[in-house]
């Protein structure tokens, strides 16, 4: 599957709580290797990605921007 549209997916489902990456892929029916997870948060726009390291999870919200 092309990143690009995999990271349109994601962020569609990616609001303001903090969601697992691993389980919108999940949910979503994808299995990618921890190499396309880095690419995929790289493509993410307005998207924040954590490494929380005690669980080895990869943590997405929505980012906040603030507008002038």
């Amino acid at each position: 599957m092309d990143i690009r549209i995999l990271a349109k997916l994601v962020a569609a489902r990616v609001g303001q709580d903090p969601v697992d990456l691993d389980e919108v892929l999940e949910a979503l029916g994808v299995e990618i290797s921890w190499l396309e997870k880095i690419k995929l948060v790289q493509s993410l726009e307005g998207i924040e990605a954590v490494y929380h390291a005690i669980s080895g999870k990869i943590i997405l919200k929505r980012a906040n921007v603030a507008r002038a």
